[in-house]
């Protein structure tokens, strides 16, 4: 606040002086011993006029830095822009419309935890998924609004808010780099691939430095607290796939191969139970079901069980691996099926 300097009540001008010092000190390291006690102030005169104007001098000198300061560190805020916030609503810009995940690192299958929340472009994540049925969505449901999947049978039916399934997790882009691969690619959500809702695997396999794969993954508990969900009520994984050639010199007996990945607590790090699927047609929707008994144990050792316990699951994924490949692989509906 301003100090006053001439006044008709020189208790006043004292007084603020005094508090005026008291600051200087502080800011410059002035010794403080001038300082009185309130009890001392009926002499206002003990404190001249040039030392008033020197400590005004002063204070006015340090606000005038802080305030300069203050401007050069502070960010002004963007303005809340309502046409940018509607096409990150819809898909079509920001995280939901292009999940860039060419420099993201992480193991084949991760490490046994939870994986933590997907990264987010700085322009944040929309999205409004569309169902195969039509149903659309564009409002984010609560955690509690959730249903976990072996009750409903469904992982994802793509009619969330990308990049969160039905279910209650989120699909997250992983790649090899964690282990110094190359591989990079994409995850994104397209609203209308050949007539449906498709999460979108693109990017570029390499296998330089040991590397060699990459896949759109999730987690499967509902609650974070649970290490897996029992799916031994079902007899195995359906899928709605969909792949595009986008390199021509692929070995003709691997064209539109691709692996399905189910981890369980007890594997260990780039362990898992493992089924490749060939889709036979490019560009048209096919339908995949995988039993539990086709999966097959790798990397975990001799300790690790040869069988997969459907009653221990605790992540999926879809995953492009084991040769120089570009992918376009597209998921449109992920479930649990039964035989009758």
């Amino acid at each position: 606040s301003p100090i006053i300097i001439a006044s008709s009540r020189r208790h006043i001008t004292t007084f603020t002086a005094k508090k005026s010092q008291f600051q200087l000190s502080m800011a410059f390291g002035l010794p403080d011993e001038g300082l009185r006690d309130d009890d001392n102030e009926e002499d206002p005169s003990s404190i001249s006029n040039d030392t008033l104007k020197s400590l005004t001098k002063k204070l006015e000198q340090s606000s005038a830095a802080a305030s300069s300061n203050k401007k050069s560190t502070t960010t002004p805020k963007k303005k809340d822009n309502n046409s940018m916030a509607f096409l990150k609503r819809i898909g079509r810009v920001g995280g939901a419309a292009n999940k860039n995940f060419v420099n993201a690192v992480g193991s084949d299958e991760g490490s046994t935890g939870r994986q933590p929340p997907a990264q987010r472009d700085s322009a944040g994540v929309g999205g409004m998924g569309i169902g195969s049925g039509g149903g659309t969505t564009n409002i984010a449901k609560s955690k509690a609004s959730y249903r976990e999947c072996t009750t409903t049978g469904i992982i994802d039916d793509l009619t969330n808010v990308f990049p969160m399934t039905s279910s209650g997790n989120e699909w997250r882009g992983i790649t090899d780099r964690v282990m110094g691969g190359l591989s990079n690619g994409m995850l994104r959500r397209e609203l209308d691939l050949e007539g449906r809702a498709a999460n979108v695997l693109e990017g570029r396999v390499s296998l330089a430095n040991n590397g060699g794969f990459l896949q759109m993954v999730t987690d499967l508990p509902l609650d974070a607290s649970d290490q897996s969900v029992d799916a031994s009520d079902y007899d195995g994984i359906e899928f709605d796939i969909l792949y595009r050639v986008v390199d021509d010199n692929d070995d003709e007996k691997n064209v539109g191969s691709f692996n399905m990945h189910i981890r369980t607590p007890g594997t260990l790090q780039q362990a898992s139970y493992r089924h490749t699927f060939r889709i036979e047609q490019p560009n048209t929707w096919e339908l995949i079901r995988v039993p539990f008994s086709c999966f097959e144990a790798y990397g975990g050792g001799p300790d690790m069980p040869p069988v997969l316990d459907a009653s221990e699951l605790r992540r999926i994924g879809i995953v492009g691996i084991g040769r120089e490949m570009d992918v376009y692989l597209a998921m449109g509906g992920l479930r649990f099926y039964s035989v009758f």
